[in-house]
């Protein structure tokens, strides 16, 4: 992979490209101007930045945005002067991938652009065919084929060959624990525990010593010493979901034990060693806001080394039928109703419902439905949904949404023919033409893969 060192000091600048030449092919550049040439002509994507650039000490700041609109992909490591410290962490800000203080410490210099470049490979697309689902070890595989998802699952395949602590963000219900177990499943630490732990839903004076153990006599209490879930998860993986609820002051531990895989228990002065791969999840939006932030700003840059964020379902097109479809699949056998399925009037409001609980609501409802239902044929009122989920619709969004849902039903019921459905609901052919075109129905050929379908 090719470097571009970008600094002004010519012995820094030397040391620099003879500790790294046998691993980077090195271009080097001692201005701004020279930076941004050679960064367009050699089409790269991992620069060593300085920050003091043509005799200004915040130079950097305006080369980081320059990269990263030439491609935003780019990996920026800035190294900035011991009294500009501050300016390391407005790097980040601005896009880039670390910081280092003067004097640079080339082994530490190493380790982030190794990290940089797998990251680098990870967002690389490849040629191979993207799968439409993923197993995670569980008895739910996640399953999508909208675009966002495909980019999940493409993510998932590579992380399973790379170390890299991983952030996945979305809300509540979006299936943040079932995608690190498919990260977890697919790696090659499956053969270890994975380990899940709720950071909000465990006491603030609980949540060290269930993390890192603790040792006789730490506390009231302590008999005896404890092993804690790092040590659990020694050569797996450690699932820290709503990482945003975790105490700052055990942030800082985590952090600790982030940068050299080593920490104490409760209670103890001996350090002990664990192998460990760190997925953390969170539904908050904006951690490291300046006012009120959730999560230290150094820890947040140290988990989302690669940052996954699932999108609601409602976003997610067809791909609420696909797993509500799975759903039902599961619980013919889970409740020994071998012809369980959903009627078509059923499915046609699981695409206009919001879903506010996403996949987790969707499963409760169908699955107390199932228990409901008549005839084992889920109907719209089994599901209870809310009334007021429908109530901020204009009356011509409500006008619309009927007039759309008669005729796909009337076309159904004619077995989509034109002239019988015309005459059965009392208008003429070139009348149904026009609302079947206002609507967007498609062909019935597409019927299989959307709802809104007909034929002629």
């Amino acid at each position: 992979m090719k470097l571009l060192i970008v600094e002004d000091n010519e012995g820094l600048r030397e040391q620099m490209k003879w500790a790294l030449c046998n691993i980077y092919e090195v271009l080097e550049a001692d201005t701004t101007q020279s930076c941004l040439d050679k960064f367009r002509r050699n089409q790269l994507q991992l620069v060593c930045l300085d920050m003091g650039l043509d005799n200004v000490p915040d130079k950097g700041l305006e080369v980081i945005d320059e990269l990263l609109k030439i491609d935003r992909k780019t990996k920026i490591v800035v190294i900035t002067a011991h009294t500009s410290e501050t300016l390391g962490k407005e790097a980040i800000a601005r896009g880039a991938f670390d910081y280092l203080i003067k004097p640079v410490d080339i082994e530490e210099l190493k380790v982030i652009l190794t990290r940089a470049s797998r990251l680098l490979d990870l967002e690389t697309p490849e040629d191979s065919p993207i799968m439409d689902s993923v197993k995670s070890g569980t008895d739910f595989n996640m399953i999508g084929d909208c675009d966002a998802m495909l980019k999940i699952f493409d993510a998932i395949k590579k992380l399973s060959q790379a170390e890299v602590n991983v952030l996945i963000t979305g809300e509540s219900g979006t299936g943040k624990e079932l995608c690190a177990r498919a990260i977890h499943f697919h790696s090659q630490r499956n053969n270890a525990p994975f380990v899940p732990i709720n950071c909000g839903a465990i006491p603030e004076t609980l949540l060290e010593s269930e993390l890192f153990g603790y040792a006789k006599g730490a506390f009231t209490g302590a008999q005896t010493n404890k092993k804690g879930l790092i040590e659990s998860a020694n050569n797996g993986t450690l699932f820290l979901d709503e990482i945003g609820d975790m105490p700052q002051q055990l942030q800082a531990k985590l952090l600790r034990f982030l940068e050299d895989q080593k920490y104490q228990r409760l209670g103890d002065v001996s350090f002990y060693q664990a192998d460990v791969r760190i997925i953390a999840a969170t539904n908050r939006k904006n951690l490291t806001i300046d006012d009120n932030p959730s999560i230290r700003s150094d820890l947040y840059y140290r988990l989302s080394e690669y940052e996954i964020h699932l999108p609601p379902i409602r976003e997610r097109g067809n791909d609420i039928l696909l797993i509500a479809r799975s759903v039902i699949a599961g619980n013919r056998e889970r409740f020994s109703l071998p012809k369980l399925k959903l009627s078509s009037r059923t499915e046609q409001l699981l695409l206009q419902y919001p879903w506010p609980g996403n996949v987790r609501e969707l499963k409760n409802k169908l699955s107390r439905a199932a228990i409901s239902c008549v005839n084992q044929v889920i109907e719209p009122e089994d599901l209870q949904l809310p009334v007021e989920s429908f109530q901020n619709l204009s009356l011509k969004e409500a006008k619309d949404l009927f007039e759309k849902n008669f005729i796909i039903n009337a076309l159904r019921q004619a077995n989509f023919k034109i002239a019988t459905t015309a005459k059965n609901i009392g208008i003429s052919r070139p009348t149904l033409y026009d609302m079947i075109k206002k609507h967007g129905i498609l062909p019935r050929q597409k019927f299989r893969s959307n709802q809104d379908a007909f034929s002629v």
